[in-house]
């Protein structure tokens, strides 16, 4: 089975692409990232197999409402047929259109399949390089269970049995579990025979056990009192302990307020309030200090700044001067560019006229004149000459032509008169087909007669068979008659069996008259065959047809030959036209050498080009002559400018010797800018005194304010000074700290004790931790003997009220009986489901040992032949796994090497190997395409190339679709072989 072509309509990033995959059996799609490979794997094996709906809609394209498209697929018999799945149509049901135009649905294909699944597919006909590095550590069973999974129709129905299998197993039975069923009823049957023994064993009587009951109750209930009063004791205890140290500090804080005055006079965050006023004031005073020293230098610096400053009228002139610069640079860099453009024009004329090699000087340009209709005359002559020379080739190619017609046809007419018949031949051969015919039909004559004869034979035959039956009826009915006639003794009676008699026998002679003349009719005479046989006529017929054919061709031939010579003399008028013509156009040609002798030297075809270029060099000639006296009208005004600024610097007293007009123009400009930030400073520094004077001002007024407010605080408090007021501002804050720890105290009290015990707990002396803490531990103590003593006369009486709740339940044991024999049975029913899942566990796993036995042998055979191929006769030899030992191979030296000793490019050599031998051993019954998706990413050059010729050799019988993302591997291909997907998603075929 082979891909023949792919059109999707909508597919992921393809929409309206159509794929002509290569009539080759072996292709190459090379495509780089993001161009579509995957998607267009995925898109045959949707096409082949189909996908659910959820993963349809992962492939919907964006820019298309339309999922799905055609595919057409060629078979080993050469029959073809088209797949055609839309996801809106059957939900993505297969339609199949056959070259009869039949339409079938999703079941043939599957039969045209032979059963092959979307992952049975990917199992066996398909890896990618994700799939590479699993051979490794591939063990035997590993292996064993790749060959079978693949084998058993690439799915995983044998691995999801065996599973489902060792579920149903598991969950029916395991020797240390306990929730299977089996361990659960076996844990059951033991408790019910438990209980069983226990019942027989009971020899207790009824009435010890009830006043039992009753004591033991009654030193339950005594147990429980003492227990309660203990736990209440041992919480007191507790919440002294809790309250313990909480009590000694509120004792030790009521010392301590008792040194403290009842009223301190303060004010309200008195201290808060002072420290930050003081804050405050720092920063003032020490910026009011900053400010007087400021404006002392600011004066000094204004001063010396004044001093330094020229005359306003010097700095006038030297701005006037700057303000010319700009004019002289642009006149400097002007005068520059007109150089540089004059060489370059010069240049150029130079070198176009060199190039033209036609005779042309720079000088005879000035003088040079060429008119607007120049180039139509120049054209017109290249036009007509052009023509000219095309009608004279015409009438050449045309004699040439006749002549050779003329040739051929005189040498046909020879050869035609040649095979003509004779008219002698021609009489012969028709007598002949006359003689023919009237034999024919003589024949058929002859025949349509013997056809009538047949009839009338048959007709002869059946009277002639009537006659004899009435012969033998009337005999019959006579002899009858005459028996009756002489048993009854009727003479009459003889006279009718004579006349029975007389009538058969007449009608026999009759009949036999009439078969003897129809039988002189039935004689059939021979038809004389002729003198002249079927093949001497077809002879005949053929000669005759042949020779009317030459008959016509030679009446052809002839009129072909009166044709050719009337254009024969048609071609000579032409001819002398033409010449006519040339002799007009070389006198128009030599008037234009006369004005331009220079055209002697180019050809005419090249006029009207020369013409553009000589209008070029006329304009640039033009140009230079322009540029030139641009030149020297900037050269005067730079000169002049020039003059000015030397007589500025003799009148400031500078020097000019030796100095660059830059020199020049920089000294004069740093003379302004020098001036310009004199002014800049005084201004500054008028402004910074300004300044100044205005915060020294602001800075006195916020000073008296803060101070205002530390003297409202000293008054409140009655202190004369700040140190005052610190010390009784702390005292009171200690008090008020006093206080507060007293009020928590009550509260934590409070939440402790009960409050009848919180006035009794103060006045009496404070018990030591080490008291309540021994008193903690003997009640703590007989708390846990009593909860003990409890806990034990629990357990007797729910013993004793169990034993006689059973003795008087007087059907316990006989249920307990009937139920542990129930549960018997049910434990044989689960033993027996148990052994079916084992035995049907056993039978899998020798089919699968079995099938291992067949298949992997063979799988080794041919992965050691691919092997051995890749890498080129350097590994000869390869061991499957076994005894948990992975894969082994043999170097054309002998030794052997485990996968993991081998380098990853041989290993994935390996790898490719192993899936070509599975495929090949598998995919005897199922010839679809073998798809590889990029597993030659990390082989060499050498590698590559025996990959990619050994996929070439393997496609004889089976097509390989090959992907990939590397150039050199579709290079390795061939051109030929290699679709080359683009990123914008178009197809190049070779």
């Amino acid at each position: 089975m082979q891909l023949k072509q792919a059109k999707i309509y909508g597919f992921g990033k393809w929409v309206d692409q159509t794929i002509n995959f290569s009539d080759d059996p072996f292709l190459c799609i090379y495509g780089e990232n993001e161009s579509g490979k995957s998607t267009l794997q995925q898109f045959i094996l949707f096409m082949l197999f189909g996908l659910p709906p959820k993963k349809r809609s992962f492939y919907r394209p964006k820019q298309s409402g339309k999922l799905g498209g055609r595919l057409t697929i060629i078979e080993g018999t050469g029959t073809e047929f088209t797949i055609e799945r839309l996801d809106e149509v059957n939900n993505g049901a297969a339609a199949c259109y056959t070259p009869d135009g039949k339409l079938h649905s999703e079941e043939w294909l599957q039969e045209r399949l032979q059963g092959m699944t979307h992952s049975t597919y990917q199992s066996i006909f398909s890896f990618s390089a994700l799939d590479l590095a699993n051979i490794k550590d591939m063990k035997e069973e590993e292996l064993s269970e790749v060959v079978l999974g693949i084998g058993l129709t690439g799915s995983k129905r044998i691995q999801t049995i065996e599973k489902s299998l060792d579920s149903k197993i598991a969950d029916l039975f395991k020797p240390t579990g306990k929730k299977p069923e089996i361990n659960v009823q076996l844990d059951e049957l033991e408790q019910l025979s438990t209980s069983l023994n226990k019942y027989k064993e009971t020899a207790f009587t009824y009435r010890d056990k009830k006043n039992e009951l009753h004591n033991l109750t009654e030193t339950i209930r005594r147990r429980l009192i003492d227990l309660k009063q203990t736990r209440q004791v041992l919480f007191n205890n507790e919440k002294t302990q809790q309250a313990l140290p909480v009590i000694k500090a509120y004792k030790r804080d009521h010392r301590l307020l008792a040194d403290y005055p009842r009223h301190i006079s303060f004010p309200e965050n008195g201290l808060a309030r002072l420290e930050q006023l003081q804050k405050e004031m720092l920063p003032l005073e020490s910026e009011l200090a900053v400010l007087k020293d400021n404006q002392d230098k600011y004066k000094d610096k204004q001063k010396s700044v004044r001093a330094q400053l020229c005359s306003e009228g010097v700095y006038d002139q030297a701005q006037q001067l700057i303000n010319g610069k700009n004019n002289y640079t642009e006149t400097e860099n002007e005068l520059l560019r007109l150089q540089e453009s004059i060489k370059k024009i010069e240049l150029e004329l130079d070198n176009e006229i060199a190039r033209l090699d036609i005779g042309l000087t720079r000088e005879q340009l000035t003088t040079l004149v060429l008119p607007f209709h120049t180039e139509k005359t120049w054209q017109e002559l290249k036009d007509s000459r052009h023509q000219l020379n095309l009608e004279k080739e015409k009438l050449r190619q045309e004699q040439s032509q006749l002549t050779r017609n003329r040739d051929y046809l005189l040498e046909e007419r020879s050869k035609l008169n040649a095979d003509k018949l004779e008219d002698a031949d021609i009489k012969e051969l028709s007598r002949r087909l006359d003689v023919y015919m009237r034999h024919e039909y003589q024949e058929q004559a002859r025949k349509e007669t013997v056809g009538q004869l047949t009839k009338w034979k048959k007709v002869n035959d059946q009277k002639e068979k009537n006659a004899r039956l009435w012969l033998f009826g009337s005999i019959v009915a006579a002899v009858l008659v005459a028996l009756l006639a002489m048993v009854l003794n009727q003479p009459l009676a003889y006279g009718i069996s004579v006349l029975v008699f007389a009538v058969g026998f007449m009608q026999w002679a009759a009949g036999r008259r009439s078969s003897r003349e129809l039988g002189d009719i039935l004689q059939d005479k021979e038809v004389s065959s002729g003198e002249v046989t079927a093949e001497e006529r077809l002879e005949a017929e053929e000669l005759l047809e042949r020779n009317r054919e030459t008959e016509k061709e030679l009446a052809g031939i002839r009129e072909q030959l009166r044709t050719n010579d009337i254009q024969e003399l048609q071609l000579e008028e032409k001819e002398n036209a033409l010449e006519q013509k040339d002799l007009r156009l070389q006198e128009q040609i030599d008037l234009q050498y006369d004005r331009f002798p220079f055209l002697k030297h180019v050809d005419l075809s090249y006029w009207t080009e020369l013409l553009h270029t000589l209008k070029q060099l006329v304009s640039m000639e033009s140009k230079r002559k322009q540029l030139i006296e641009q030149y020297t009208v900037l050269s005067g005004k730079k000169d002049n400018f020039r003059e000015e600024l030397e007589l500025f610097y003799k009148q400031i007293g500078w020097k000019v010797t030796d100095k660059s007009i830059d020199d020049l123009f920089k000294a004069v400009d740093n003379l302004i800018t020098d001036y310009n930030a004199q002014l800049k400073n005084i201004d500054y520094y008028k402004e910074l005194l300004e300044s100044n004077e205005d915060s020294i001002r602001t800075v006195t007024k916020k000073m008296k304010v803060y101070q205002s407010e530390i003297n409202n605080l000293l008054s409140y408090a009655g202190v004369g000074s700040a140190e005052e007021f610190l010390a009784q501002g702390k005292q009171l804050a200690e008090k008020q700290e006093i206080e507060a720890r007293i009020a928590q105290q009550m509260e934590q009290l409070a939440t402790i004790l009960p409050e009848w015990n919180i006035d009794q707990v103060m006045k009496q002396a404070v018990p030591s931790g080490s008291e309540l803490e021994v008193q903690h531990k003997e009640y703590s103590e007989k708390i846990v003997q009593l909860e003990r003593e409890l806990e034990e006369m629990r357990q007797q009486r729910a013993d004793l009220k169990a034993e006689l709740s059973a003795l008087e339940s007087s059907e316990s044991y006989s249920e307990t009986v009937h139920r542990f024999s129930m549960e018997q049975d049910r434990l044989q029913q689960l033993a027996k489901r148990w052994s079916i899942y084992k035995s049907a566990r056993d039978m899998l796993a020798e089919t699968k040992r079995n099938y291992r036995d067949k298949y992997l042998e063979s799988v080794v055979e041919r992965t050691e032949a691919y092997f051995e191929n890749l890498t080129g006769g350097r590994y000869q030899r390869v061991f499957a796994p076994e005894d948990n030992k992975s894969f082994q191979v043999e170097s054309d030296e002998g030794v052997r090497y485990r996968a993991q000793e081998l380098s990853q490019g041989t290993v994935e050599q390996l790898y490719v190997a192993l899936r070509l031998g599975i495929s090949e051993v598998m995919s005897e019954k199922h010839r679809l395409p073998f798809i590889i998706d990029d597993a030659f990413v990390h082989f060499d050059t050498v590698r590559t190339s025996r990959a990619v010729k050994m996929l070439k050799e393997t496609s004889r019988s089976q097509q390989v679709i090959l992907f990939t993302c590397k150039r050199d591997i579709a290079d390795y291909a061939g051109d030929k072989n290699v679709i080359t997907l683009m990123n914008s998603v178009r197809i190049n075929q070779p």
